[in-house]
């Protein structure tokens, strides 16, 4: 059976990039560039093995309505902040998610432990191989 990932970035062309590891494995990605689309997708997280999301995204594309939950996140400091708080704390998604970020130590420093994200990769400097091997890990561990 294909595994399934849903990756929120707003940088789609880095994103395929970083992912023809995985397709050649027999992967399939949905991609969201923006917390709204992101918001929408996630809804059925149900059909994802793992969801990947960035820390700092744009609320919405320029034709994208903006539902008053995700206005809510333009208050935390980056807005995938708010977005993996409403995956795991409202949505109770269960299945893995693996934040990415150019902060460092973005757990640690937003106090995120409490919602057990099943990893963090640094996107400075990261590889296609990095991203594959983290995501078979996670993978294998559920």
């Amino acid at each position: 059976m294909k595994k399934r990932i849903l990756w929120i970035e707003d940088d789609y062309f880095a994103i395929k990039g970083l992912v023809r590891p995985l397709e050649r494995d027999g992967f399939t990605f949905d991609v969201a560039t923006s917390a709204v689309e992101g918001f929408y997708k996630a809804q059925h997280w149900q059909a994802y093995d793992v969801i990947l999301v960035d820390l700092i995204l744009p609320l919405a594309n320029s034709d994208e309505d903006l539902p008053e939950k995700v206005r809510s996140w333009n208050n935390e400091h980056y807005i995938g902040l708010g977005l993996l708080k409403w995956l795991k704390t409202e949505l109770q998604v269960a299945c893995p998610i693996l934040m990415l970020s150019v902060v460092r130590n973005p757990v640690s420093k937003f106090k995120l432990e409490n919602l057990r994200l099943a990893g963090y990769l640094p996107k400075r400097g990261l590889l296609p191989s990095q991203v594959k091997a983290n995501v078979l890990k996670i993978i294998n561990r559920t």
